[in-house]
């Protein structure tokens, strides 16, 4: 019986200027080099697995950012895995458009550029045929997946689409789909890009994949991250098996922690707490966002750049985000005759009536520099 073996990744981003990072120019080089080793494992996985096909559904490099010299690295890459087929379909981030690599470079024999122009190839070793869904431009409104031909059931069909599933984005739509009509396509695996975060085996048929990112690129990209190994075997003449199970590849981690007190006092003990509470063996070579939580004394302000200069060094990267409140008690204040509890008054109000947590965070920031203001003649933001 026929079967295909292959490797399933997306959204790598090579070159991506992780401008997140700010002004660390040395950070974000070296989480652009992280980011080419994680390619280099890919590689190594796809020749320890002995795959026969790999799948890159979008977003394999930064089409404003990516320099030339990361292409010719990512073909000769490739080129030496001339056994392994390469099907990429251009992204949002990447995409087929008359300026891109795609057109203007000429890539390896065993890759394949899947577009307008190759919406599928056929692999008559394998009983296969590969469809490809990409983007010509950088947004893709309408949903693509209309133009694709119905598939023979005498083959293994897989798709390779970039594109949004089961969202009602009514602004900033990227190829919109649902997981219903993915269905109807009679696909025996659907390999998904665009979403950084892991979907598996979604849609009524159970076999639309998305692996996200291999490498994570922000803070909203917490925990493991990776690339699919996959094989779809005939059972029978007209039964297909599909069998995909996930493979770790991340160099680092994005990981947020809380630090909550009553009462902060100083930056130092503030500093000693961290150090008591986060720093770890694991977390040493990851990027840790920090957010301080709670009450500080009055007049006190915390100095979250300090802070976060001071434990630099014992994380790869790390932020301190300030999300305390001055120890006043408003409800005494509202009470008070005056201007300084009439005010207090009008934005516990206004708090009570936000419609979000950062609103009401923001709010009572503007509460505690007003009091400061009125009482002291002067307020000091930090």
């Amino acid at each position: 019986m026929n079967s295909l073996k292959f490797l399933h990744f997306s959204d790598i981003h090579l070159d991506a200027p992780f401008s997140s990072l700010g002004s660390k120019i040395a950070v974000a080089e070296q989480r652009r080099r992280d980011l080419l080793q994680v390619f280099d494992r890919i590689i190594d996985l796809a020749i320890k697995e002995a795959v026969d096909i790999m799948l890159i559904s979008g977003d394999l490099y930064e089409h404003e950012y990516v320099k030339k010299s990361t292409i010719h690295y990512i073909n000769k890459k490739f080129s030496e895995i001339p056994e392994i087929k390469v099907f990429i379909v251009p992204g949002n981030h990447d995409p087929y458009i008359p300026n891109s690599y795609y057109q203007n470079f000429e890539w390896s024999k065993n890759v394949f550029i899947l577009s307008e122009d190759r919406p599928k190839v056929f692999l008559e070793e394998y009983n296969a045929c590969v469809y490809g869904v990409g983007f010509a431009n950088f947004h893709e409104e309408k949903s693509l997946i209309s133009n694709i031909e119905p598939v023979d059931p005498k083959y293994i069909n897989l798709l390779a689409v970039h594109g949004t599933v089961d969202l009602n984005f009514k602004k900033s739509r990227y190829n919109p789909m649902t997981s219903g009509e993915l269905d109807l396509l009679g696909m025996d695996y659907i390999a998904l890009g665009h979403f950084h975060n892991t979907l598996r085996g979604i849609g009524k048929s159970g076999n639309i994949y998305n692996p996200g990112s291999p490498e994570p690129l922000g803070f909203d990209e917490e925990g493991e991250h990776g690339v699919f190994i996959g094989k779809i075997e005939f059972v029978s003449k007209k039964e297909k098996k599909l069998h995909v199970r996930f493979e770790k590849t991340n160099r680092r981690q994005y990981k947020s922690l809380e630090i909550k007190s009553d009462c902060f006092e100083s930056d130092n003990r503030i500093i000693d707490r961290i150090y008591r509470e986060a720093v770890k063996d694991e977390n040493r070579d990851n990027l840790i966002h920090i957010t301080l939580k709670g009450y500080t004394l009055p007049g006190y302000h915390i100095n979250a750049a300090d802070i976060a200069d001071a434990i630099g060094d014992s994380f790869f990267y790390a932020v301190v985000n300030d999300e305390t409140i001055n120890q006043y008690n408003y409800e005494d204040i509202m009470n008070e005759p005056g201007l300084k509890g009439l005010f207090v008054k009008k934005m516990l109000s206004l708090i009570n009536k936000a419609e979000s947590a950062k609103e009401k965070h923001l709010l009572m920031k503007s509460m505690q520099y007003g009091i400061e203001a009125l009482e002291q003649g002067k307020v000091e933001v930090l």
